[in-house]
C-alpha cells in the first residue's frame, strides 16, 4: 500500500535504468541514484516555475548540502520505476523527499532525501533563511494546505 508523502507540493516522473547504470552484480549502482533523484527534483521545480534558469535569474543558487538514501529493493536493467518527489521543508532550506516505486506492484524500492540551501550568486554567501522568491513560488501550494 502506498504511503502518501507529506509534502507541500509533489511531482512524479517515470524512469528506467540502462546498461550503463548497472554494477557488476547487475543491479543499479548506488552512485547513480542521485541522477534519478535529479529527475524528480527537476519535475517539482518546474511545477512551481522555479527551475534552474529561474533560480539563476532570481540571483540564487541552491547547492545540495546533504543527501540520504535508504534502499529497500534493487533497481534492475530496464525496470520501469516512478520517482515521487515532494517538497517537505522550505523556510530555512529546501528539503525534498523522494520515493522510488514499482508502478506495477506499488512496492517501495528506495526512499531518499536531498537538502539544498540558498546562496547569493554575486556574493557566494549562504542565506540562513530561504529568499522571498521561494515563498512566492510556493504560495499557491501553501494556501491550499
Amino acid at each position: 500500500m502506498r504511503r502518501p508523502m507529506k509534502a507541500i507540493v509533489s511531482a512524479m516522473v517515470e524512469a528506467k535504468p540502462h546498461f550503463y547504470d548497472l554494477d557488476p552484480m547487475n543491479i543499479v549502482w548506488h552512485g547513480n541514484y542521485p541522477r534519478f533523484m535529479e529527475l524528480g527534483r527537476v519535475a517539482i521545480l518546474d511545477k512551481i516555475d522555479y527551475g534552474y534558469d529561474a533560480m539563476i535569474a532570481s540571483g540564487y543558487g541552491w547547492p545540495i548540502i546533504d543527501m540520504r538514501f535508504r534502499y529497500a529493493r534493487p533497481l534492475r536493467l530496464h525496470q520501469t520505476f516512478e520517482v515521487h518527489a515532494g517538497i517537505v521543508e522550505w523556510e530555512n532550506r529546501l528539503k525534498i523527499d523522494y520515493e522510488f516505486r514499482d508502478p506495477e506492484t506499488g512496492q517501495r524500492l528506495t526512499r531518499c532525501s536531498s537538502v539544498q540551501v540558498a546562496v547569493d550568486i554575486k556574493t557566494e554567501t549562504m542565506l540562513w533563511e530561504s529568499p522571498p522568491i521561494l515563498r512566492e513560488k510556493l504560495a499557491p501550494y501553501l494556501a491550499a494546505s
